[in-house]
């Protein structure tokens, strides 16, 4: 690994979890320490994929890029110090032909034992959903291995990027890193028909990849799935920490992932546990999509109707579920005011040291001409003008005040943590003012707060509806006796017994 691959791994690593609350990653254990190795995963937030990926491995990857991100003196002279491939695309204007070196220059990569990076969409993905990939991975595996008998060892490591919100600075992600797959399994395949073997392995590879990532077939049922997981997610996961039978052939039929956790028991992440969940109500809201789309159709109008009220009454589903009324009054009061008097100096600190580049971050971010680079250019501009706006800090206090230069730097190496200080404090201050109007409001309209409770519970019912319809419908086909339960968390081997 170079010295600047190394550095700039080291100065990436520390600003991602600046730029994101939290990082997440499982299966890194299943990364191979050495040998030709090729990293697949979807690609919903363009360069920024490049930068978690690259700061989540140890191994250093050369990736494979269209060739349009070359045409900048700059970008082209620091991807060529990154190892970054070129690939020539018809619609970036660049002649295909061009392709023979490049695909070269990967053998010799994977040839020296190195690693290099795919995304075998060709494009952007969209958020929730893994496209039809290109065959050039599975090419470029097969290849490489035929021209050396077979006996290299490449291995596709299939990975799925999970995003909170892609375009949101300092929200979620979770890298799911999948089981490698064996190059030289389909060698005797290759050599008979080498085309079919390239569709073979890439039908494998889209199959893993859409494991690890969330995978919405219609983008039409994103907003369907997302509602019906914050509304009905808790209570399934309740389902299975009740201990509910589940039939283990369910799972099968929801294209369950193949978790780390399966192979070596633990407890999932909360965020692990998010995406896995919305993947199950997705597979279930596409199953009857096909199988009765009246009933989703009714459930959509049900569900949209039930927003537009949350918005009149400008309330969140999560604050009607929690319902403060339940909870002390003066509580909660006196939490928001200690809150205020005794964390809120630091956070006005943290405040009044990061607003201004950070307001310029957004308006960098707002700019961008694509959505799936919003996210890499609110980094890339917050990597220029927080450094450049502590720097300015720094020289005003050296030329303004008498100050020694270790209480300068310690004045500066304090911003970062203050401006983060700050974002968590204020969410808390929400958090607590939220359930002090919801007291205030509906102290006096009981009737109103009745209604709307109501209309979340209807939907509830629903939803139950459709989970016990499904199971019997499973119970059928299976001709299994054994109870069922809706898509959730798979227990782990000490709680189900296949």
């Amino acid at each position: 690994m170079s010295r600047l691959y190394r550095v700039t791994r080291r100065l990436l690593r520390r600003a991602v979890r600046y730029y994101f609350s939290e990082i997440q990653a499982s299966g890194q254990e299943l990364i191979p320490h050495s040998g030709p190795l090729i990293f697949a995963a979807n690609h919903p937030n363009s360069i920024m994929d490049t930068v978690l990926l690259g700061t989540q491995t140890r191994r250093q990857i050369r990736y494979m890029a269209r060739s349009g991100l070359f045409k900048n003196l700059a970008a082209r002279t620091l991807f060529h110090e990154f190892g970054v491939i070129p690939i020539y695309r018809a619609e970036d204007g660049g002649g295909t032909s061009q392709n023979a070196d490049s695909f070269e220059e990967a053998y010799r990569a994977l040839e020296e034992g190195g690693c290099i990076g795919i995304f075998p969409e060709g494009r952007n993905s969209l958020e929730r959903k893994i496209r039809e990939l290109k065959t050039g991975t599975a090419r470029i595996a097969l290849a490489v291995e035929a021209r050396n008998g077979f006996t290299l060892g490449t291995r596709i490591q299939p990975v799925g990027l999970n995003f909170e919100d892609r375009d949101r600075v300092h929200s979620r992600v979770l890298l799911r890193f999948g089981e490698p797959i064996e190059v030289k399994g389909y060698a005797e395949q290759y050599h008979q028909a080498p085309r079919e073997a390239v569709r073979e392995l890439t039908a494998r590879l889209q199959e893993e990849m859409r494991r690890l990532s969330t995978h919405i077939q219609d983008e039409r049922d994103h907003a369907l799935v997302a509602d019906i997981a914050a509304m009905y997610g808790t209570e399934l996961q309740a389902q299975l920490a009740r201990g509910e039978d589940i039939a283990p052939e369910l799972y099968d039929r929801l294209d369950r992932p193949t978790l780390p956790s399966e192979k070596a028991p633990r407890e999932s992440t909360d965020l692990e546990a998010r995406f896995e969940l919305e993947q199950r109500i997705a597979n279930t809201v596409a199953h009857y999509q096909h199988q009765a789309p009246a009933r989703v159709a009714r459930v959509r109008m049900d569900v949209r109707r039930y927003r537009d009220h949350l918005a009149q009454l400008k309330l969140r589903d999560g604050l009607l579920a929690e319902n403060p009324l339940h909870r002390p009054r003066h509580r909660e009061a006196l939490k928001l005011t200690l809150l205020v008097v005794l964390f809120g100096p630091l956070a006005f600190f943290g405040f009044l040291n990061n607003v201004l580049p950070a307001l310029l971050v957004r308006a960098v971010a707002r700019r961008a001409p694509d959505e799936p680079i919003v996210a890499i250019a609110g980094f890339v501009a917050g990597l220029i003008a927080f450094p450049l706006f502590y720097a300015l800090q720094a020289r005003a206090l050296w030329v303004h005040t008498d100050l020694s230069p270790w209480w300068i730097a310690l004045y500066v190496l304090s911003l970062p943590t203050a401006g983060l200080a700050f974002l968590r404090w204020w969410r808390r201050v929400r958090v607590y003012r939220d359930r002090i109007l919801f007291r205030t409001f509906f102290r006096t309209r009981r009737n109103l707060l009745d209604a709307v409770e109501r209309e979340r519970q209807s939907l509830i019912t629903t939803f139950e509806d459709l989970h016990a319809s499904y199971v019997r419908e499973h119970r059928l086909l299976q001709g299994s006796e054994r109870g069922a339960s809706l898509p959730v968390p798979r227990p782990t081997e000490g709680q189900e017994q296949r």
